[in-house]
């Protein structure tokens, strides 16, 4: 083949500048990527932290305690208004046991439920449960309609719907068919620090 080298030398050469783009290319996948965008979420994090410390100086500056108290009574209420609507982990079954029960009152037939893996995060970790149901697409609204009306946030997400085949699936309405809808759900739970995290 022209332009490969011929000799032992040039060839050891090529298999060692060979193997260094391939461990390049590898630690750069592996190694750097992954860590960058850690680290732009880290900085990220620093940056928010940092102007919110620049303003409460700058509030200080203009010695208005007052003003702080207020923007700590603020954040306070906010904080408060989250713990009423993100559950507790002790929560997340009788959410689910809610939104069965609430399926089951629109008249929908559940064919899948199974809980995916839970994504830790910071603050917050995230639990999603991916449920397939068969009903009319006014049952399917309803039980959309009660998840969005929980008491706390839970969010469907990745709606797939596709109309049944089988002769058992017309409703008692001829021009409609019963139809699977399969969707994820998740909601969010506030991470509690273990002695693991530490």
């Amino acid at each position: 083949m022209a332009g490969m080298p011929t000799n032992q030398r040039d060839q050891a050469m090529l298999a060692v500048a060979v193997f260094a783009i391939i461990g390049a290319a590898a630690y750069w996948n592996w190694v750097y990527s992954p860590k960058n965008d850690q680290l732009d979420a880290t900085r990220a994090h620093i940056e928010t932290l940092d102007a919110s410390n620049q303003r409460a100086k700058a509030i200080m500056a203009r010695g208005s305690v007052q003003q702080l108290q207020e923007e700590a009574k603020r954040l306070q209420s906010n904080l408060d208004l989250m713990r009423t609507l993100i559950p507790t982990g002790n929560e997340v079954p009788e959410l689910l046991n809610q939104i069965l029960g609430a399926a089951r009152r629109v008249g929908l037939e559940f064919s899948d439920f199974a809980p995916s893996a839970t994504v830790q995060g910071e603050s917050f970790d995230t639990y999603r449960f991916r449920m397939s149901m068969q009903g009319d697409f006014h049952q399917i609204g309803e039980l959309l309609s009660a998840i969005g009306s929980l008491r706390r946030v839970i969010v469907p997400a990745n709606l797939a719907l596709t109309a049944s085949n089988s002769a058992a699936a017309r409703t008692s309405r001829p021009d409609e068919r019963i139809l699977t809808a399969t969707f994820d759900i998740q909601t969010y739970v506030v991470r509690t620090t273990t002695g693991e995290d530490k």
